[in-house]
């Protein structure tokens, strides 16, 4: 008995072995890939004298938003961190590709938007500053795989400044290239709101560009824990949260954009135990601004969702 004891140990741990790396090959897919000519898809940045250089490109899997960075374009990217924590008067243009068919499980609007996202917060973790890099998205009808990857999901773009905006110790600015006239300080006003809640008052929560998860500062956690208070006594009122967007953009996406900032809204609002049931969402897109879309000042205030209450 005892002599078959090692056989069949053996037996089972090579049997583990493979499955082993059956599934590591399969979620990784790193024997198709890296190794194999077909699968390498060179990855370059350039900027007049700056350029850096990988053998194997940034991939992504269908319908999945976070990356698989090789070390080589790890290094790539470190080297464009680099490159902006030095050179304030250049800004990186981001573009994230995703399919229209792709599913899409993140926190953004789509694929290409997520995808940009991870690579801006890699590079600002390996110190670019972050308002030095913007994110967009490209739709494409049908993304093209390689070795069943997306390697081409980032398109890398500089833009050069030419004034940047300068503030003085009172937060008013000398000089800015985009015509803002509001300052600094006064913007980050309009970002908060009074956390003293009103039962017929709209209490509104603003949004950074490109950003869909609302930031719940101290002022907002108490407002929210007043209204679910609030909510709890009135058990016949409703919440209405409506979502608006700027002009920035696709029109005919403006709603939808509106409306996902207020189902991510209502998601938080579940963590203060208000009931689900008691939520409506709904948007008005870019149709009904309360600041200009000229101005970033306008364009922030224009970026929001609405909190009302529905008596019945």
């Amino acid at each position: 008995m005892s002599k078959l004891i090692f056989p069949l140990i053996l037996s089972l741990l090579v049997i583990w072995l493979g499955v082993a790396t059956w599934w590591f090959n399969f979620k990784y897919n790193q024997l198709d890939t890296y190794g194999n000519p077909k699968c390498e898809v060179p990855f370059t940045i350039l900027d007049g004298n700056f350029q850096t250089k990988s053998d194997n490109s940034i991939t992504f899997e269908y319908s999945d938003w976070e990356p698989i960075i090789p070390l080589q374009a790890l290094s790539s990217l470190k080297s464009v961190a680099l490159y902006l924590a030095n050179n304030s008067k250049k800004k990186l243009i981001l573009t994230g590709r995703f399919g229209i068919d792709e599913l899409n499980d993140s926190d953004f609007p789509n694929n290409g938007v997520a995808r940009a996202e991870a690579i801006k917060k890699e590079l600002v973790t390996y110190g670019a500053p972050g308002k030095l890099i913007e994110v967009k998205a490209d739709s494409l009808a049908e993304i093209n795989l390689i070795c069943g990857k997306i390697m081409t999901g980032l398109e890398f773009n500089f833009e050069t400044q030419d004034e940047i905006v300068q503030v003085d110790s009172v937060g008013k600015i000398k000089r800015n290239k985009t015509g803002l006239n509001t300052p600094i300080n006064e913007i980050d006003t309009i970002l908060k709101n009074e956390s003293n809640f009103q039962e017929n008052k709209t209490y509104i929560i603003f949004y950074r560009e490109n950003t869909f998860k609302p930031e719940i500062d101290e002022k907002v956690d108490i407002y929210l824990k007043s209204l679910a208070k609030y909510l709890k006594e009135h058990p016949k009122y409703r919440l209405l949260l409506m979502g608006h967007t700027d002009n920035i953009g696709d029109e005919s996406k403006h709603f939808n954009f509106g409306k996902y900032r207020a189902r991510k809204l209502r998601d938080v609002l579940l963590n203060y135990q208000i009931e689900k049931r008691r939520i409506k969402t709904d948007s008005q897109g870019s149709s009904a601004p309360i600041g200009s879309n000229n101005s970033l000042a306008g364009r922030t205030k224009n970026r929001r969702v609405e909190i009302s209450i529905i008596k019945r």
